[in-house]
Parts: C-alpha cells; sequence; structure tokens
C-alpha cells in the first residue's frame, strides 16, 4: 500500500537546482537556477540498497516534493550542503499531487 503524504510531512527545506546548459565556444557551461521547495526525506530501504548496490545505494536519499511539472531527472537537489543528481522522478498520488526524487549524491566538483 503506498504511502500518503500530507503537508506536515514536508519538513525539510531542499533547494532544487535547474540546469541551463550554454556554449562558450567549444566549452559546453552549466549554470544551475534555485528553486527553493519543502520536502520530506528518507533513506533507502534495505531493500532499495540491495537492488541497487552496484549503484552505491549508501549514497542514494529519497524526497518527496508537491507536485511540480518543471522538475525531471538531470535536476539536482541541494540539502544541508550536499548536493545529489535527481537519477529517478516518480509521481504520487490518485491526483498526482506529490513527487518522489531518487538522489544520488555528486562526488567531486562540477557542483
Amino acid at each position: 500500500m503506498a504511502r500518503k503524504y500530507k503537508a506536515g510531512d514536508l519538513r525539510q527545506y531542499i533547494t532544487l537546482l535547474e540546469p541551463t546548459v550554454t556554449m562558450n565556444g567549444n566549452r559546453r557551461e552549466t549554470t544551475w537556477t534555485e528553486h527553493g521547495a519543502w520536502a520530506g526525506k528518507r533513506d533507502v530501504s534495505a531493500k532499495e540498497y540491495f537492488e541497487a548496490q552496484a549503484y552505491h545505494a549508501e549514497d542514494t536519499i529519497t524526497f518527496v516534493i508537491r507536485w511540480r511539472d518543471d522538475v525531471t531527472a538531470g535536476w539536482r537537489v541541494r540539502h544541508h550542503g550536499v548536493t545529489y543528481d535527481i537519477g529517478e522522478v516518480n509521481r504520487l498520488g490518485y491526483m498526482e499531487d506529490y513527487m518522489t526524487l531518487k538522489c544520488r549524491s555528486v562526488h567531486g566538483s562540477g557542483v
């Protein structure tokens, strides 16, 4: 049975980062536009961890936010100074009023 979310479950403030790619000569440059959102946060379950072990699931976290039409895989999330790539976006609820963002932490530069 799917978990039902309420506005009170969204207690974590996150920053959604929208990429914009431009060409500077022969170089691609990515700039990030920030959008704030309230989210619920959960670590991956043990089942998800073992299924995604090759994906380094120890760095994976799921955020739940209110529905937005614009958020896609390829965006990023920043939470408590850690930046995550959004790898998967799933719609939740009968009216699709919430969505989950399965994210993996970004290592090294490129933030």
